[in-house]
């Protein structure tokens, strides 16, 4: 300890035991001088000895090596100032990336106890689904031990608000659901259990706090007071606060208790009752305390097999509930997973050219340096030494570029927060882990550029070439990979935007009736259907009406039946349609012949179902596979994924619709002239049928632009990525050419007075940079194809050998480093021959 304390106060007080021990070493030196005796030699070595003797040395070289590396960089500000811009945009991508992954997947919500959370769902080895029936959550909420509380939600079709023609979004949700998230309202109160969910409890609303501000310009004089939701009367009993971290993704305009739910849509039967395959309320629980998810999914599926006992044409067989956390704003999968390796994987590119970049300025910049290094040398520095000193100043660049980057990362974020409509708990203000992450990413960076340079400097290498040459060959490759995958997803979205996907969605209107959330038996929505069709088939442009159980472009209700095919696990997504369905959505009729009305035993395959399952065979009266009945093939279509725009795998079925399936019929019209002028029609008949029903209409065209937003995002990203990427990457090779034409000014001139021309020159300077630029060309085609191939499985629309891509980015690439070499490579054509040959 004694020991510690004395290294401490060496430490704390070097500043004087160095000025006491130099007066020291003076006055030892003039009494040796006196009396004739040998000097004490190199005292500079004594006094390193002595400090070795007294502390912790390396700190007190740290602290000398920073002051400078400080004072060499503020005598260099255009090369820091570029160095660190050149980092920044680096470190600041990157960081930007990450800052991203930790509001999704890492930061917390806005909740009370949030890792005791998880989100239930059933599974079973025929299929799975998100929700289940309401009966089934009360059934769990009073038997499950592992839980301490059950929470449940239920979206619902969209609401009329007193006369606003703008519908608003709603959630039902158990009672419990804002005090087990631990939120109290920003006004009034939210619901509370015993009160909002008694049977005779008046009907209450909660608003959301931007629905307040922008219907009611945030009143706080709302709260108590009565509004209309789908005509009926409901007293406003608070509004949430700013920030509310929801378990829903959407964050609806106002929420409503569950138990209310049959008030508010007139004639629902959701919480009373369900078919086998049509669930309605989405389930979460808290675990009790000391409890872990794997318990208590042991428990519930000792539950789930006593419930199927009790109700067998509810439960699936060999259903259980699989648990996933839920405290955070994404819950991790495989495509989330996939996802963050890509991302991951192209930032960091962007990252590897800035180090390439930097690496080879600071090759350059140690030519200039070779006299101070001499110096240093020649007085007894060892290359350790030297090294240590550079590195250190390498480090100091990455800090100062790492505190530009997260700025600049700042800025980034709060614009991507704003456009993405994001809730409003995630910031752009860094936590912890961003900052962190930033520092982690600074060290990285300092070993990525500084190491190389430092050692090629310390061993006075910096006028080799190979070094150099490398940087830049790794430069070209990570903004040629950069670039190809750019142009792929930029090429991807217009093919999808202007290409017909396997069905005709221009021209389609999307009705979704919700009949069966309004509690219309199956005659009853027959009959409703019926008159609804034949309204609609006389509007005027409307040339097909056809009836789906499920709504294209899955908006809405999804069912998939998972199967193998040649060994290959697959999607199969089945329709209930009419007749007029095919003809409504274009999907052409290749094989056979259509459905007739309420045929039993027969099916329509697509086209790619049928070349998988049955190749080089005519399918047509084949049996469908893994005992699903005695279905028989009665036709081909073709291919169209209007569900899975994602999935190249996935495989559509079609039945004949049955009296069971009407409720849940979605409406589909197609109409010869512009889809955006038939929603006020479509809507007026629906209610002349019914006046409490408020449909939900969409035009398929906007719905397939909306699926492919995150294409059309992913093409932005990246090619935002590649535009820095080539702009790093020109700076640094035009850096690396005028350190190049500086270096051979001699020869250069000899070139010239000897007759040499112009092309000549210019080939003799560039000549070292060719093959870099080859390899790099070559080795980033292999990279984007390897990388593009993988995008192919997550990407609808994008074809990873795409010629015009890869041709249209590498002409680009190198249109801009022929540019880049050529504007310093025309100072070796004017230079003054007789100054330049008399200097030398």
């Amino acid at each position: 300890m004694g020991e510690f304390y004395r290294r401490l106060r060496y430490l704390l007080n070097s500043r004087r035991f160095d000025e006491e021990l130099q007066n020291d070493l003076e006055f030892h030196g003039e009494m040796a001088a006196r009396q004739g005796r040998p000097t004490l030699g190199d005292t500079l070595r004594l006094r390193e000895q002595s400090r070795e003797a007294w502390g912790w040395v390396w700190i007190d070289r740290l602290v000398q090596d920073l002051r400078y590396g400080g004072r060499g960089l503020l005598r260099s500000p255009g090369f820091t100032l570029a160095a660190m811009l050149v980092l920044a945009v680096g470190i600041g991508i990157n960081v930007t990336a990450f800052s991203v992954f930790n509001l999704m997947m890492l930061k917390s919500l806005p909740v009370r106890d949030a890792d005791s959370l998880v989100r239930l769902q059933r599974h079973a080895d025929c299929c799975s689904a998100s929700e289940m029936q309401y009966s089934s959550l009360t059934f769990y909420r009073d038997h499950a031990k592992t839980l301490s509380a059950v929470i449940g939600t239920m979206g619902g079709p969209p609401m009329g608000l007193d006369n606003d023609v703008q519908p608003v979004s709603n959630t039902f949700v158990t009672v419990n659901y804002f005090s087990q998230l631990g939120e109290s309202a920003a006004l009034g109160r939210t619901l509370e259990p015993g009160r909002d969910d008694a049977a005779n409890a008046p009907p209450v609303v909660v608003l959301g706090y931007g629905f307040w501000q922008r219907r009611f310009g945030a009143d706080p004089s709302i709260v108590g007071k009565t509004i209309h939701l789908n005509r009926k009367p409901a007293t406003v009993v608070g509004v949430l606060p700013y920030g509310f971290g929801s378990l829903e993704e959407a964050h609806p305009d106002v929420w409503l208790p569950i138990t209310q739910q049959p008030w508010f849509v007139e004639g629902s039967k959701a919480l009373t009752e369900s078919t086998l395959d049509q669930g309605t309320v989405r389930m979460w629980g808290r675990l009790a305390p000391g409890v872990t998810a794997q318990r208590a999914e042991q428990e519930l599926r000792t539950l789930t097999n006593e419930l199927r006992r009790q109700h067998p044409r509810e439960i699936w067989d060999g259903e259980f509930l699989k648990s996933a956390p839920a405290g955070h704003s994404v819950v991790p999968d495989k495509d989330i997973y996939f996802a963050v390796v890509m991302v991951g994987t192209l930032v960091l590119l962007i990252l590897a050219v800035a180090c390439a970049n930097l690496g080879g300025l600071l090759l350059a910049r140690g030519v200039t340096r070779e006299h101070e290094i001499g110096i240093r040398i020649a007085v007894g520095a060892s290359a350790l030494r030297i090294f240590r000193q550079l590195f250190t100043e390498s480090v100091l660049l990455a800090l100062l570029g790492a505190v530009v980057g997260q700025a600049l990362s700042y800025v980034i974020l709060r614009v991507l927060l704003t456009n993405l409509n994001a809730p409003e708990w995630m910031t752009a203000t860094p936590d912890w882990r961003v900052l962190l992450f930033a520092v982690a990413m600074s060290l990285l960076t300092a070993l990525l550029f500084g190491l190389t340079p430092a050692l090629q400097i310390a061993r006075q290498r910096q006028r080799k070439t190979v070094a150099r040459q490398v940087l830049v060959g790794a430069q070209v490759a990570a903004s040629c990979i950069l670039l190809i995958v750019a142009g792929l997803l930029v090429h991807a979205v217009q093919r999808t935007l202007h290409t017909n996907p396997g069905f005709g969605y221009e021209q389609v209107v999307l009705v979704d009736l919700n009949l069966n959330n309004h509690g219309y038996s199956d005659p009853a929505a027959q009959d409703f259907l019926n008159q609804m069709v034949s309204r609609l088939q006389a509007v005027p442009g409307v040339t097909s009406v056809g009836l789906s159980s499920m709504p294209p472009l899955g908006h809405g209700r999804i069912s998939t039946i998972g199967t193998e095919i040649a060994g290959r696990r697959v999607e199969i997504y089945p329709f209930q349609v009419d007749p007029a369905f095919f003809k409504t959505m274009s999907i052409p009729l290749l094989q056979g012949r259509n459905l007739q009305p309420r045929e039993v035993n027969s099916i329509i395959v697509c086209d790619s179902f049928a070349r998988r399952q049955w190749p080089g065979e005519d399918p047509l009266g084949k049996q469908l596979p893994n005992g699903t009945g005695n279905d028989t093939v009665i036709g081909v279509v073709g291919s169209a994924r209007m569900i899975a725009l994602n999935d190249g795998s996935a495989l559509e079925t079609y039945h004949a619709a049955q009296l069971p399936d009407m409720p849940n019929m979605v409406v589909l019209i197609r109409t010869a002239g512009a889809p955006e002028n038939l929603p006020p029609a479509v809507k007026a008949i629906a209610e002349q049928l019914d006046p409490k029903l408020f449909p939900d209409i969409r035009v398929l065209k906007g719905a397939f632009r909306q699926e492919m937003v995150g294409v059309q995002r992913a093409a932005t990203m990246v090619s935002l990525l590649g535009i820095a990427a080539i702009l790093l990457a020109g700076v640094g090779v035009v850096g690396l050419v005028a350190y190049a034409v500086s270096q051979r000014t001699k020869e250069i001139a000899i070139r010239v007075a000897l007759g040499a021309r112009h092309p000549q020159v210019l080939a003799a300077v560039l000549r070292p940079f060719s093959w870099p630029v080859a390899i790099g060309v070559f080795a980033g085609v292999g990279g984007a194809v390897a990388l593009s191939s993988l995008l192919t499985k997550a990407l609808y629309g994008l074809a990873y050998l795409d010629p015009l891509s890869y041709v249209g980015a590498i002409a680009t690439l190198m249109a801009i480093i022929v540019v880049a070499m050529l504007l310093p490579a025309r100072r070796a054509l004017h230079l003054d021959l007789a100054k330049t040959l008399h200097c030398e």
